[in-house]
C-alpha cells in the first residue's frame, strides 16, 4: 500500500498538470485577496466637511458615533473653503453647513445621513440643555444614556456569529475537495484499467491495498496542493489586514482539516468504483453522476445549516453518514452541538468508510479484470469473485 501510495504521489506531482493548476489556482486566490485591496473596495471611508461655528462639537459628536454605525469616517473642517466646491471636487462626500443643510453630490447614503442627522440632533439637543441651565455631565447622560440591563429568562448559549464566514468557506473547500479529487481518483483508476496496469498489479496486490494506496497518495497530492494554495494566501491577506481571526478560528480549521479527511476518505472509494466500472473517458461523467448529484445535495444542505445549525433538518443531516462532513462542520463551528455528538458522527462516517472500502475495493477490481464495453455495479461484483 506505501509503494502504491508513493508511486501515485511522485507521479502526480511530476505532472506538468499538477503545476499549472496550482498555478492558476494560486494566482486566482491572490486576486481576490489583492485586487480588492488595492480598489478600496474592501473598507468604504467616507469624507464628512464640517462648517460652521458649531463644527467642533459635531466633529466630536460623528467620531463617536461612527464606530456604533459601522462607519469608517474621515472629518475635514471646511473653515474659509466653499462645501459645495468641496464636495463638487469630491474633496468630502458630504458636507455639513451651519449644522442646517448637508450638501452632496448625490443620494447619501442611509447610515451615512443617519449618522450625520443624529450628530446635529444630539448637538442642537446640547445647546438647549446647556441655555436651560443643565450642567454638561448631565446633559451627556441624558443625550448618551447607559443602555438597559437585560434578565435573561434562560442562560444565553455563547455568541459564535464570528465562526460563520469560516464555517462556510470549509464547506465549500470540503465541496470542492470532494468533487475535484473524487474525479481525480476515478480517472486515475481508469487510466490504470485502460493501460491494463492495474491488472498485473492485482496479481501481487490485494485489491484493497490496491484501492488504498490510489487513495491515500491522491489525498496527500490534495493536502499538499491545499498548503501551497492557502498558505501563501493567508499570509498575504494577514500582511494586507484583509484577514481577521476570530477566536474560534484554530478549532474551526481544525474541525475543517478533520472532516476533509473523512469525507475525501469516504467518498474517494466510490469514485474508484465507477471509474472501474467505465470503459472510456467520456463514461466517468455518468458513472459518476449520482455521487456528484449527493455531494451537491449535501453542499445545500450544509450551506442551510450554516444559517440555523441548530435546526431540526441540520441535526438530522449531521448523522447520515454520506452528509455528515460537510454538515456537521458548521454545526459544530457555529451552532450547539452536545459533547456526544461529533464523536457519534465521526464514528459513522468511520464505519461507513470501511464498508466503501471493501465494496469499492471489491468493484474496482472486477472493473478492471473485465476490460471492454462499460459494466454496471453487479457486474463487476461477479467479475471480482473470479
Amino acid at each position: 500500500m506505501l509503494l502504491v501510495s508513493r508511486r501515485e504521489i511522485v507521479e502526480r506531482l511530476r505532472a506538468r498538470s499538477f503545476l499549472v493548476s496550482t498555478g492558476i489556482y494560486l494566482l486566482v486566490s491572490m486576486a481576490f485577496v489583492v485586487v480588492p485591496h488595492l480598489s478600496g473596495s474592501h473598507k468604504t471611508v467616507y469624507g464628512i466637511g464640517l462648517s460652521g461655528p458649531n463644527a467642533s462639537a459635531v466633529e466630536q459628536t460623528v467620531g463617536r458615533l461612527a464606530p456604533t454605525l459601522g462607519l469608517n469616517v474621515r472629518l475635514q473642517r471646511l473653515d474659509g473653503q466653499d462645501p459645495t466646491e468641496a464636495v463638487r471636487t469630491k474633496a468630502v462626500d458630504v458636507a455639513v453647513v451651519d449644522n442646517q443643510r448637508l450638501v452632496s453630490r448625490g443620494d447619501v447614503p442611509d447610515k451615512l445621513s443617519v449618522l450625520v442627522n443624529t450628530a446635529v440632533l444630539q448637538v442642537r439637543l446640547g445647546e438647549r440643555l446647556a441655555s436651560a441651565g443643565i450642567s454638561p455631565a448631565d446633559a451627556n447622560s441624558l443625550l448618551n444614556p447607559e443602555p438597559l440591563t437585560v434578565d435573561r429568562v434562560v442562560a444565553a448559549k455563547p455568541v459564535r456569529e464570528s465562526n460563520k464566514p469560516l464555517a462556510f468557506a470549509g464547506v465549500l473547500v470540503i465541496y470542492l475537495l470532494l468533487l475535484t479529487y473524487g474525479f481525480t481518483v476515478a480517472n486515475g483508476v481508469l487510466e490504470e484499467k485502460s493501460s491494463r496496469v492495474s491488472e498485473v498489479l492485482l496479481g501481487a496486490l490485494r485489491p484493497a491495498q490496491l484501492l488504498g494506496g490510489k487513495v491515500v497518495g491522491i489525498g496527500v497530492v490534495a493536502v499538499a496542493q491545499l498548503l501551497l494554495i492557502g498558505l501563501p494566501t493567508g499570509l498575504v491577506a494577514l500582511s494586507l489586514g484583509s484577514l481577521h481571526i476570530p477566536s474560534g478560528t484554530p478549532l474551526t480549521l481544525a474541525a475543517v482539516v478533520l472532516w476533509s479527511i473523512l469525507g475525501y476518505g469516504l467518498y474517494s472509494c466510490i469514485f474508484a468504483a465507477a471509474g472501474a466500472a467505465a470503459s472510456r473517458p467520456e463514461d466517468v461523467g455518468n458513472a459518476t453522476a449520482p455521487i456528484t448529484i449527493l455531494i451537491a445535495l449535501t453542499y445545500f444542505a450544509a450551506i442551510a445549516c450554516t444559517q440555523e445549525p441548530d435546526g431540526g433538518l441540520a441535526r438530522v443531516v449531521s448523522f447520515i453518514p454520506f452528509m455528515a462532513p460537510m454538515t456537521m462542520l458548521p454545526r459544530a463551528a457555529v451552532g450547539h452541538v452536545a459533547a456526544w455528538e461529533v464523536p457519534l458522527s465521526i464514528a459513522l462516517v468511520l464505519l461507513t468508510t470501511l464498508g466503501t472500502v471493501r465494496l469499492g475495493a471489491r468493484i474496482s477490481a472486477g472493473g478492471i479484470r473485465r476490460p471492454g464495453p462499460r459494466l454496471k455495479l453487479r457486474e463487476a461484483w461477479r467479475a471480482a469473485a473470479g
